[in-house]
């Protein structure tokens, strides 16, 4: 091989390294980032899953007051507590809702992920193809 053509493979072979190297370098990126993103859901929804447990608890007592004011048949009781079991119902409905939609919300955002992390296999195992067939080019 005359040594013109061989520099010309070795600088092709090289702008081919550094291609390839700043791949691996965005993957890398996205992954951290990611996983970031994926953690925060996952603390997002277990933070919406406590909160429905607490306004269900809530909800629960307002009840039971509720019930024990209607058998003592105290009808300022009755009313006080009918209004917090109302109040308390409302709350869990709406976080009930919030915790439903930010669980739908993680479930497509962990779908998009995944697809993602597929998408970045096939072009790590290209790379790695294109690499392997550059190197093995006489």
């Amino acid at each position: 091989m005359s040594p013109w053509k061989s520099r010309r493979k070795q600088a092709a072979y090289s702008r081919l390294v550094a291609q390839i190297s700043e791949h691996d370098v965005i993957r890398a990126a996205e992954e951290v980032v990611g996983a970031a993103w994926m953690a925060g859901l996952q603390e997002a929804e277990e933070q919406a899953a406590t909160a429905r447990r607490v306004c269900t608890h809530m909800r629960d007592l307002a009840c039971q007051a509720y019930r024990s004011a209607e058998a003592g048949q105290d009808a300022d009781r009755l009313t006080e507590s009918y209004h917090e079991l109302a109040a308390s119902q409302q709350a869990l409905t709406r976080v009930r809702d919030r915790h439903d939609n930010l669980r739908a919300f993680a479930e497509r955002e962990r779908a998009v992920w995944a697809e993602a992390e597929r998408i970045r296999a096939l072009e790590a195992s290209a790379d790695r193809d294109r690499l392997a067939e550059a190197d093995s080019a006489p």
